[in-house]
């Protein structure tokens, strides 16, 4: 697959303030990434940097092969781009706001008319073609500046939180059309919503205070973090005994207790436990040999813990 954006080295700063450090990551054709991360880590800049509404510090940014420092304008043509807030005018209905879209983007004029036909369906909006966009609805709006991204079928595809404001079947429908898409362009899709990264993405890109924490498919994150394995008890017993006894057991990483209030002599005991299969059956044999266990539960690692993890730990 051919890297329809590629970030080399990539740093922002704004006077002495370091916004983004140093990031490298690619996007192929065929390929929908998710760029995910904290409310303020760094996405929107990121993103706004690869549509070329701003420039890198330092590094390159390329864009369907071409640099957006030098090439702007030939990799704008090849690029469709949904800001967090959509860029729309609400004195325009949405035919007339699709048409001048298209032919900001030069769509040949006898062609437009196909292209509304193709995005309107797409997005949903065959019923509110005639509406001025200041009676729309959040949900419409965020479909509308959905589909004047799609305008022009672009190589690449940024999607700063395209789901926000939709409802439940919105959500499905703007994913299915995001999916089709994915198929033969290269999709960016910035957001902290981790459900939109598993159901929709071959890849996960983590960013944090600007630091790009680690990239891998969901399960090659899930798989890599084995500390998000864990094994939780409930137990009546001596303390100190019981840790050494948990961490006598080989898989076993780290074990931290706690007393419940008036739990009447009971512990409360979390195991950070290597990924191998069974070690739940070692730790109860342990256990049972000389204490009462009351509860264990195994929690394997998911998307969400493993960004947690990653977040809080600030490094990968």
């Amino acid at each position: 697959m051919s890297e329809a954006i590629a970030l080399e080295s990539v740093s922002k700063r704004y006077g002495s303030k370091t916004i983004i450090h140093d990031i490298s990551f690619s996007v192929a054709k065929g390929e929908i990434v998710g760029f995910l991360g904290p409310n303020g880590a760094g996405k929107t800049t990121t993103m706004r940097m690869i549509a070329g509404f701003t420039t890198a510090t330092s590094g390159v940014v390329r864009v369907a092969g071409y640099d957006m420092a030098t090439d702007n304008q030939a990799a704008a043509r090849r690029l469709g781009y949904l800001p967090e807030q959509p860029p729309l005018y609400d004195v325009l209905d949405v035919s007339s706001y699709l048409r001048f879209v298209a032919r900001v983007k030069g769509v040949p004029r006898a062609a437009i008319a196909r292209e509304l036909d193709r995005v309107g369906n797409a997005c949903r909006l065959e019923t509110v073609m005639r509406r001025e966009i200041y009676k729309l609805s959040k949900g419409y709006r965020q479909r509308l500046g959905l589909a004047q991204a799609l305008l022009g079928d672009p190589d690449v595809l940024l999607l700063d939180e395209p789901t926000a404001g939709l409802d439940p079947g919105q959500i499905q429908e703007t994913r299915e059309v995001i999916r089709a898409f994915g198929r033969e362009h290269a999709v960016l899709i910035s957001t902290h919503i981790l459900p939109e990264v598993t159901l929709m993405c071959h890849r996960v890109a983590i960013i944090n205070h600007g630091r790009l924490l680690a990239i891998d498919s969901p399960a090659g994150l899930q798989q890599a973090s084995a500390q998000s394995n864990r094994v939780t008890l409930l137990v009546t017993g001596p303390a100190e005994a019981l840790r050494a006894a948990l961490m006598a057991i080989d898989g076993v990483n780290e074990v931290s207790m706690q007393a419940p209030a008036d739990g009447n002599g009971l512990l409360s005991i979390d195991c950070q436990t290597d990924a191998r299969a069974a070690i739940e059956c070692e730790i109860a044999r342990a256990v049972t040999a000389r204490w009462s266990l009351h509860r264990l539960q195994r929690e394997q690692p998911t998307l969400e813990n493993v960004f947690l993890r990653y977040v809080q730990d600030g490094t990968a």
